[in-house]
């Protein structure tokens, strides 16, 4: 049984103090939720969190729930939170047994791993012949002016340990394609949460250089962004007809069928020739 807030821990409500002033990470909860349908009765699974009380709001909808995550630090801290069921990844394996889950949610984890397409045909492994999966991830697309801020302010994908940046909706639907129908995928977050959050997370970054363990820190940080980040998101309103800069694409376990574009003699796709024919 999920404890409430008040019984946690006093390290687990450190984590609570920095969700609650953090409106990216409650967004990005908010979206995986409104994708989620009844979890009672079901087995389900979270992959990469950001910080510990996902995982916790994820166990209160009632259900099942394990945790995975990158390493033993995220570990720790996530099992002072929900108390049990917390594993570690090798990056390459889920330690899982098949068919094992009914709903697998894959916190921003494709951006970490060598190899995105075996980590999807994991999570197909792992998941019943009916699961459901939800993928949310960082999207990408051009003329990404917050992009460049971010690699000038040093958050690369090195600085940040990742092995890519994000997707494109197409590039999403292609490693999803071969083993799961996708029902729905969208966007959300925009400009201006999401430069406030640039801002947050370059701060962030001196704060756990200088002191890798100390979460007071963190929490300074999110504190003193906490209006920014309402400000931001009432701007956002405004910005409606734009496309966010976060991605979550909503998934049902089929067969596994590998579904590669057919391609003609010349090496050209049959997309790319009827367009060249068409501007012939």
């Amino acid at each position: 049984m999920v404890t409430t807030e008040k019984e946690l821990s006093p390290e687990a409500k450190q984590h609570l103090s920095i969700f609650k002033r953090a409106l990216p990470m409650q967004v990005k909860l908010h979206e995986i939720i409104r994708s989620l349908d009844n979890t009672e009765k079901l087995v389900c699974l979270d992959i990469g969190a950001d910080n510990a009380m996902m995982s916790y709001y994820l166990r209160k909808r009632g259900g099942e729930w394990h945790s995975a995550v990158c390493g033993q630090r995220e570990a720790d801290a996530t099992n002072a939170v929900v108390g049990g069921n917390v594993y570690v990844m090798d990056g390459k394996t889920l330690p899982f047994k098949k068919g094992f889950f009914d709903v697998l949610i894959v916190f921003d984890y494709l951006e970490r791993v060598e190899s995105d397409d075996n980590f999807i045909e994991e999570c197909h492994r792992v998941l019943k012949p009916d699961g459901r999966l939800i993928v949310n991830v960082a999207h990408v697309r051009p003329w990404m002016v917050l992009r460049t801020l971010q690699q000038m302010m040093g958050l690369t994908c090195e600085k940040k340990g990742l092995v890519r940046d994000g997707y494109s909706e197409s590039q999403l639907f292609s490693i999803l394609k071969h083993g799961f129908d996708v029902h729905n995928m969208r966007s959300y977050s925009r400009f201006f949460v999401e430069l406030t959050d640039t801002v947050v997370q370059f701060f962030k970054a001196r704060a756990k250089e200088s002191d890798p363990g100390n979460e007071k820190k963190v929490k300074a940080v999110y504190s003193i962004a906490f209006l920014p980040y309402r400000i931001g998101y009432q701007f956002d309103m405004l910005l409606f007809f734009t496309r966010g800069y976060n991605l979550i694409a909503v998934a049902k376990r089929r067969a596994w069928r590998p579904r590669n574009t057919p391609v003609l003699v010349d090496g050209r796709s049959i997309s790319e020739a009827v367009l060249h024919k068409a501007l012939d």
